[in-house]
């Protein structure tokens, strides 16, 4: 397996130095972090130079600064696949490895580079948000397409079902109850999960946008935030979104005072938060559903999901109103 980990590396580490072009490229009239032209006289980089270059890049004006983010990217992204493609294969991890979802062994390594397309994608739009507070529409729309294409043709890259019933009787004897119409059509099922993981994150990251714009006074969550969960929903299906949105409020409240303390920036992109709690329920789905936490026993339950929804909620709102409070203490005070 360390060869295949190796390899699987290296694509990463060239799909993240594309990823900063990508980047560079979908923000040209923004700031595109020196890629595209340069700070101080305005040169115009080459395409080469923004696509491919594996050195750091310095305008020959000398009055900017040395851009290298482009090669920490490469670097960053060879580190996710690695990380993701060790729990995914490794069966001493095995982080998807579930009672309910078993597809043949080919099958999991098709769910391998399904998940590579998505955690590009997903870094992507981490760089653009980072660097203008920009999740582009050509990273996001075309993400879903695959998604929607992919699901319908394979049939078992879901991480689990559309529907699992741990509360029946018999459970214990037979299994978790799986209703007939998902056995018998298979594709047909690959396109439901898909469709209702993407319309779960789009949905409810809209009422967030909605709730957030009532108490700060202005939506927290950007449109792109809101297509952004559409993308996360198509590719991990409805349960793990849930599972994403919860995660989030709890890493952006960490974020975001270390930000504020270090820099004093009052303003911190969602988007990054929403990508990192997705990426850390793709590496640690098979603790979350059945071994610790045990969810299969609320997404089986209607009344306990939507029991978690609103327990999301709450974390939310008390985030926003602490949020609200924060902003109002002056950067001066914290740094004391």
């Amino acid at each position: 397996m360390a060869l295949e980990l190796f390899f699987i590396s290296g694509i990463g580490c060239l799909l993240g130095r594309l990823a900063a072009g990508w980047s560079a490229s979908t923000l040209a009239d923004m700031n595109s972090g020196g890629l595209i032209r340069c700070s101080a006289c305005q040169q115009t980089v080459s395409a080469q130079t923004r696509w491919f270059s594996a050195r750091p890049v310095r305008c020959d004006c000398g009055q900017s600064p040395t851009v290298i983010w482009h090669l920490a990217s490469a670097v960053a992204l060879s580190g996710l696949f690695y990380v993701y493609s060790r729990c995914l294969l490794d069966p001493d991890i095995a982080c998807q490895a579930l009672h309910e979802v078993r597809p043949d062994g080919i099958l999991l390594t098709g769910r391998l580079p399904f998940h590579l397309v998505f955690i590009f994608l997903l870094w992507v739009a981490t760089v653009t948000d980072l660097l203008d507070y920009v999740i582009p529409d050509e990273v996001i729309y075309p993400g879903i397409l695959i998604a929607f294409v992919a699901a319908f043709a394979v049939g078992e890259l879901q991480m689990i079902h559309v529907w699992v019933n741990w509360d029946e009787a018999y459970v214990s004897l037979y299994g978790p109850y799986l209703p007939e119409w998902m056995k018998r059509h298979q594709h047909l099922h690959g396109l439901a999960w898909t469709v209702a993981g993407s319309l779960t994150g789009a949905s409810i990251t809209w009422l967030i946008r909605w709730v957030s714009g009532k108490i700060l006074g202005y939506p927290a969550l950007g449109g792109g935030d809101v297509t952004l969960m559409a993308l996360i929903g198509a590719f991990m299906g409805w349960q793990p979104t849930l599972c994403v949105l919860a995660i989030a409020p709890l890493t952006g409240i960490f974020i975001g005072a270390f930000t504020k303390l270090v820099n004093g920036r009052s303003f911190v992109a969602y988007g990054p938060y929403l990508t990192c709690s997705a990426y850390l329920v793709l590496c640690t789905w098979r603790w979350l559903w059945a071994d610790y936490f045990t969810m299969r026993d609320i997404f089986g339950h209607w009344p306990s999901v939507l029991g978690l929804i609103g327990f999301s909620f709450g974390c939310l709102v008390v985030l926003l109103f602490l949020l609200r409070l924060f902003r109002a203490v002056p950067t001066e005070n914290l740094r004391r």
